[in-house]
């Protein structure tokens, strides 16, 4: 993560953004590697997941404990087919440690996802 200014020429907003390198994903659901945002100092947070190659499912989960022990899913699992996006959204972030989990939709056969996160207020 990293803390980045956003600017035109009437505001500048603070932001923090992750952009984890591409991830195939398996047939049971795994962490989509620094997908990890820490919201206690932010308001918001939204990510936007694009599939590359075969459908890929995914789900967000909030937690209060840093070491995710206390996680819920915030997200479902849900499906993203291959050439597509999704987003999730939340304006009043309820936990304070967010992550993104990937699952393949076809057993055996792996899609590939990207991610972009953005913590934000």
């Amino acid at each position: 993560m990293s803390v980045q200014l956003i600017a035109n020429q009437h505001r500048q907003v603070a932001v923090d953004a992750i952009a984890p390198a591409a991830q195939a994903s398996t047939n049971s659901e795994v962490l989509l590697a620094g997908s990890e945002i820490d919201a206690r100092m932010w308001r918001s947070i939204a990510y936007t997941i694009a599939v590359i190659t075969a459908g890929v499912k995914w789900s967000v989960y909030g937690a209060n404990a840093s070491d995710y022990s206390d996680e819920q899913a915030m997200q479902a699992l849900t499906n993203v087919a291959a050439g597509a996006s999704g987003t999730y959204t939340v304006a009043q972030a309820p936990y304070a440690h967010y992550r993104v989990k990937i699952q393949s939709n076809v057993p055996d056969t792996p899609g590939t996802a990207t991610l972009r996160g953005i913590a934000k207020g």
